[in-house]
């Protein structure tokens, strides 16, 4: 009985060490094959990012290549619209220098008026009165034609009033004249002449006025020549040249005169000039003293003073 015990005791011993020692044997050559498949692990690792790098490289070059086309094609294209550009601007040069032959219709203004203004923008013209041809360069006809219908319009009519006033610096006539004190001018109505005249007196001296009757003048604006025979007993004229009216509102318009002659015809014939001014300008409504001159007569201390004004109509 005693060696039966034994004997299953050494079974027993015997099992729990092959217990004991299987598991640490399978570790260990789970281990080993583990050891063993490391470099092929790493292997295929490294393979799988070589091919990630090569993947990426390629799309890059593919994306540089794409854009360098792009690029290249937006060049040629910008190019390509650079020379559309410059060949459409030589066609516009070629056609706005073009010579080309157009008439127009006058109605209120006359060929040689016109032309005085616009002939910078024609090479040549002609026309009757009424009518115009002119060779223009094409690119030259918005502007002449701006020109035109600024310039052809209705003339505004202005109304001169001129006051020719004989004054004395004497206190009393000389003999043969002192009867002239009876016809002299006592008062003034026109408060805006009598202005005038008194402002005169403080630079002048003057102790008597005899007026003439104003005389009312109708001019065209934009008129060139115009010639009067004036309200006097004295047998004055007048001529008006180059008369415009500049600016267009009420109350703030100015009358320009390019020159202004005063004269008396003598009744031998022929003309003695009293005043000439040139270039003046005035405000619509406002009196201006033209100019002060001597008179012919016996009396030496006689002197006309020319006031005029005007009114757009």
């Amino acid at each position: 009985m005693k060696n039966a015990k034994k004997f299953f005791e050494v079974i027993a011993f015997i099992s729990v060490l092959l217990f004991f020692a299987g598991p640490s044997s399978l570790l260990s050559q789970t281990a080993k094959d583990e050891k063993k498949q490391e470099p092929a692990i790493n292997n295929l690792t490294q393979a799988k990012t070589d091919a990630q790098t090569k993947e990426e490289l390629e799309n890059a070059e593919a994306r540089k290549a794409a854009g360098q086309g792009l690029a290249e094609a937006q060049a040629k294209a910008d190019q390509q619209k650079a020379e559309a550009q410059k060949m459409r601007e030589a066609e516009k040069a070629r056609n706005d220098y073009e010579a080309v032959l157009k008439t127009y219709s006058l109605k209120y203004i006359s060929v040689a008026e016109f032309m005085r203004s616009a002939r910078l923008f024609v090479l040549d013209s002609t026309g009757s009165e009424s009518a115009l041809t002119v060779r223009i360069h094409r690119m030259n006809i918005p502007a002449f034609e701006d020109l035109l219908k600024k310039l052809d319009v209705e003339k505004r009519n202005i109304q001169f009033q001129v006051h020719t006033i004989v004054a004395s610096k004497d206190e009393e006539p000389p003999g043969p004249y002192k009867d002239a004190l009876k016809n002299e001018t006592r008062e003034i109505t026109n408060k805006d002449l009598k202005r005038v005249l008194d402002e005169m007196k403080g630079l002048w001296s003057f102790k008597h006025y005899w007026l003439d009757s104003p005389s009312f003048l109708m001019v065209k604006d934009g008129s060139g020549a115009n010639f009067f025979k004036l309200v006097s007993s004295r047998d004055l004229v007048m001529d008006l040249r180059s008369v415009q009216v500049r600016g267009d509102e009420p109350g703030k318009r100015i009358i320009s005169v390019g020159e202004i002659q005063l004269s008396q015809e003598m009744t031998r014939g022929g003309r003695f000039k009293l005043i000439e001014t040139n270039d003046i300008t005035f405000r619509e409504k406002g009196y201006l003293v033209v100019g002060v001159s001597g008179f012919i007569s016996g009396w030496s201390g006689l002197a006309l003073i020319l006031v005029i004004s005007a009114e757009i109509k």
